[in-house]
């Protein structure tokens, strides 16, 4: 091949890739067969594979499966408004154990669920280095599996793993129900919701917050909970929460589904100073 000469199976690639963008091939739809394909270039099967591959470690089109064969991949924009979160603009419900995600999903048109398990582990080393802890040293973390819906044409699907690490002393620290029942909602494997956020509840001033966002590959444990196809891409935010004091009290992570999810802030702009 001379410089600047494409490979037989990009011609293939391309085009299948121009139909996809240009919803010639809408999400949902067939993609054309190996075979099907193969005729139309006049190229070995081996090269149209190949073209059909690149397109599913891009996240287009899905591995297929039997007779049912390669469809092209469905997109969505759910909207995670991470700034909504701490700026205490809350639209939670304790009544109906409706947290600020959940809400923020239902105003979308969702419905939504939640996994909820907790497990003391070892510090993993970025973890660590974010709540300035020595790695390795136990913490409670608070996972949940956030799951959305839209019968009948969206069934339930994973949409974010949503994981609270905090330093045992934060994690154990109580909060009184209805009932007069003492309990530590950060150990609760069920859905807390209390007015303003579990944090400033037990009593935790948080005045700063730092935040850090990456683009990555997902680890197998995420493939899987995430239930992701080849090629699929996560987003991880990672919000640190800093106290009047200066100490690192909680570590939010936050990692989704690159296809059917987006972080999107909205900020006040300041008024500038006369």
């Amino acid at each position: 091949m001379t410089i600047g000469q494409r490979p037989r199976w990009r011609y293939i690639y391309d085009d299948l890739r121009t139909a996809i963008e240009r919803d010639e091939l809408p999400p949902g739809s067939r993609v054309p067969a190996e075979m099907s394909l193969a005729e139309q270039y006049g190229y070995a099967r081996n090269t149209v594979r190949t073209a059909l591959n690149a397109l599913q470690a891009d996240g287009l089109i899905t591995a297929g499966a039997g007779s049912l064969g390669r469809t092209v991949r469905r997109r969505y924009q759910i909207f995670f408004d991470a700034a909504d979160f701490e700026r205490g603009v809350y639209h939670d419900n304790p009544a109906r154990a409706q947290d600020q995600w959940k809400a923020d999903v239902e105003r979308q048109g969702w419905t939504p669920r939640q996994i909820i398990r907790v497990d003391w582990l070892p510090a993993p080393r970025d973890v660590a280095e974010w709540l300035d802890v020595p790695p390795g040293e136990l913490l409670a973390r608070r996972r949940r599996v956030r799951l959305v819906s839209r019968p009948p044409s969206d069934p339930e699907m994973p949409l974010m793993l949503a994981d609270t690490w905090t330093p045992e002393d934060i994690a154990r620290r109580v909060l009184t129900d209805d009932q007069g029942q003492e309990y530590c909602p950060l150990l609760e494997e069920r859905d807390v919701v209390v007015r303003g956020g579990i944090i400033r509840a037990i009593g935790i001033n948080q005045v700063e917050f730092e935040d850090m966002i990456v683009p990555r590959m997902p680890s197998p444990d995420e493939v899987e909970l995430l239930d992701l196809q080849p090629g699929s891409p996560v987003g991880q935010h990672a919000r640190i929460g800093i106290d009047d004091t200066g100490r690192r009290v909680r570590a939010l992570v936050s990692t989704w589904a690159g296809d059917r999810q987006v972080l999107r802030y909205r900020l006040p702009v300041p008024s500038p100073e006369e």
